[in-house]
């Protein structure tokens, strides 16, 4: 006996008792069964009795006892009696083991904590981020039902997620998640099946070589990309890699001499350097700069040396010494971040013979000399470097740093400032104030830093947070310690504020003098220098009480209501504002908007809830 018939009838009982039996009545799937069972009842008496129980069903012949329930149940009770008896429970096809790998995971963590996980990485939106890394961090990845998400991750469409799905939480499982990956890995596919093969060299080792091997010879463009550079560590397809420099691709060939820098071999090294002979220099050369050989090294210099010899002799021709630059460039992008003594000889050289040089070489060859002569941390190549300093302000501060690292703090002042302090005097010399300008600059990168901090959104939504600016500014103890006393004077002279706030110290009057003048003076929160300013008065050891009414009297002026949002030092000054100002809180918040009126709103309340405690506990 056939029984789809049967199961289609089953389904539609199945739906009738979901929806209710009063929807029974005349229900237009049942009718076109019907015949069906109608037919096929001359044949066999079971389905007779279930035609008749269809039709009493759907037509019921006295309408005014009909009970639909009743009706469904027992035609229900009929079909279902019939297919048990047809039921076959002998199971079919080859018996065999299932398929299972074994992993080392646990199911350790409650739901409710995986529900913020498993959303992250299975939706879009803001912050999805931030839940992962976060993740990651406790070890909740280590729990067995969050590991067929950590694989989905790795394509998921926001590619920092995706990136660290690759880098960090897939890595972590081990060889354990290699056969998972393998399973739906495509050679033929993009950047997804690229990531796959990343984790997959990475956490599978030696076993899984043969794996990339193919990838690498037959997958397409970005995954063949990604396995030759997971060949590095396997010298037995260093013949493989070296017929790849040969590909039509531009991108595999710079793929494979990346590669092979690493190897290191001699055979890779002249490879490599073969190719400065022809058309991929470039690629070549951006390889060999990874390349750790000293014989590469002391090849390119000689070249180099030669080039430079070259546009020299053909420094008239126009067309040859635009070739010359070229390859020079390509040169210095090889031997960037080595070091040897024919390297320092050639750019001591250099340097010596400024105005020939930057006459044909350009700027390129310069600044690669300043660049090593900065990190060789000799009082010879400072020489050097002051001469570079003499010709272009470009290399102050190459030569700063390295002065820094080099001399005392006394010996850094006198240099800079003590020995050519009424040069810097003279403000209608344009070059000279240029150059003190560039100057300030410089000190200002030594000791102030503008980084961006997470700060709770206190204001709005606390549970979320907001990047804020902050103000890094050196220690008090290494300014003491790395710094001559003498530079504060010398930076009020020239008028410094951001780094009279630096050096300012309590027993400094003039300093404290000078930055309430500037703070006075200010008439907009929005200036740049206010924060600063905050912090150097505390530095300069004025009283809180002083700061905290300076502060006020900027946030009354009027320009400071067109403020979007307050950064993160002037809102921490925000939080620590006394209750007596709450009333003058209140009297402006209004000519605020955006963000700023937000956070300025929850300074007075916080104030408002700080007065209500102190009534509570005073009554107490």
């Amino acid at each position: 006996m056939s029984t789809a018939l049967l199961q289609e009838l089953h389904q539609v009982l199945r739906r009738i008792f979901i929806a209710g039996s009063d929807l029974a009545l005349g229900d237009y799937r049942l009718k076109r069964m019907l015949p069906q069972f109608q037919q096929l009842g001359e044949r066999a008496p079971i389905y007779k009795r279930l035609g008749e129980g269809i039709s009493a069903l759907i037509e019921p012949a006295d309408i005014e006892n009909y009970q639909s329930a009743d009706q469904l149940q027992d035609l229900n009770l009929l079909l279902t009696s019939v297919l048990r008896t047809q039921g076959m429970t002998a199971p079919q096809g080859e018996l065999r083991p299932l398929e299972n790998r074994p992993v080392s995971f646990s199911t350790f963590l409650s739901y409710r904590k995986l529900a913020a996980v498993e959303a992250a990485l299975t939706t879009t939106g803001s912050n999805r981020y931030e839940v992962v890394v976060h993740a990651y961090d406790v070890g909740m990845f280590r729990d067995l039902r969050l590991l067929p998400l950590a694989i989905r991750a790795i394509g998921d469409p926001y590619s920092e997620i995706a990136e660290f799905a690759m880098q960090k939480i897939l890595p972590s499982y081990g060889f354990e998640v290699i056969p998972y990956l393998i399973d739906s890995f495509d050679p033929m596919g993009g950047r997804v099946e690229s990531r796959k093969l990343q984790v997959i060299g990475q956490a599978g080792g030696g076993d899984v070589i043969d794996l990339i091997f193919q990838a690498a010879e037959s997958g397409s463009e970005e995954v063949r990309l990604t396995a030759i550079r997971l060949l590095a560590a396997h010298a037995t397809y260093e013949s493989a890699l070296l017929s790849w420099t040969k590909d039509k691709k531009k991108s595999i060939r710079e793929a494979a001499y990346q590669t092979l820098a690493e190897m290191n071999s001699e055979v890779a090294v002249e490879r490599i350097y073969e190719a400065f002979a022809g058309k991929d220099i470039e690629i070549a050369a951006k390889a060999a700069a990874k390349c750790s050989s000293e014989q590469l090294t002391d090849w390119l210099v000689r070249d180099l040396g030669a080039q430079l010899e070259h546009a020299i002799e053909h420094k008239d021709d126009k067309k040859k010494t635009e070739a010359s630059q070229i390859k020079i460039k390509h040169f210095l992008t090889a031997l960037e971040g080595k070091r040897s003594d024919t390297l320092y000889e050639l750019f001591t050289e250099v340097t010596r013979q400024y105005a020939l040089y930057i006459s044909f070489a350009g700027l390129d060859i310069l600044d690669a000399a300043a660049y090593y002569l900065e990190h060789e941390n000799s009082l010879e190549a400072l020489e050097a470097l002051y001469v570079l300093e003499q010709h272009n302000t470009r290399y102050l501060s190459y030569a700063f740093r390295a002065s820094f690292r080099l001399l005392s703090p006394s010996e850094l002042y006198e240099h800079y400032v003590h020995s050519v302090r009424n040069k810097w005097k003279m403000k209608t010399n344009k070059e000279t104030q240029k150059k003190l300008k560039e100057f300030l600059s410089i000190l200002e990168q030594q000791v102030i830093a503008y980084p961006y901090q997470l700060y709770p959104n206190l204001w709005s939504s606390p549970e979320e947070n907001s990047y804020l600016r902050k103000v890094e500014m050196m220690p008090v103890d290494q300014v003491a310690q790395l710094w001559d006393s003498r530079w504060l004077d010398w930076l009020i002279e020239v008028q410094a504020t951001h780094l009279v706030c630096v050096f300012a110290r309590p027993d400094h009057t003039e300093s404290q003098s000078f930055l309430l003048k500037r703070i006075h003076d200010m008439t907009d929160l929005r200036h740049q220098s206010f924060d600063i300013l905050l912090l150097g008065l505390e530095r300069a050891g004025v009283d809180a009480s002083i700061q905290s009414d300076l502060l006020m009297n900027v946030l009354e002026q009027k320009r400071s209501g067109n403020l979007y949002a307050f950064e993160g030092h002037v809102l921490e000054y925000l939080y620590k504002l006394p209750l007596t100002y709450q009333e003058r809180l209140a009297a402006m918040i209004q000519k605020y908007r955006y963000t700023a009126r937000e956070q300025l709103q929850y300074v007075w309340n916080e104030m408002e809830r700080k007065k209500q405690e102190a009534v509570v506990a005073d009554s107490v």
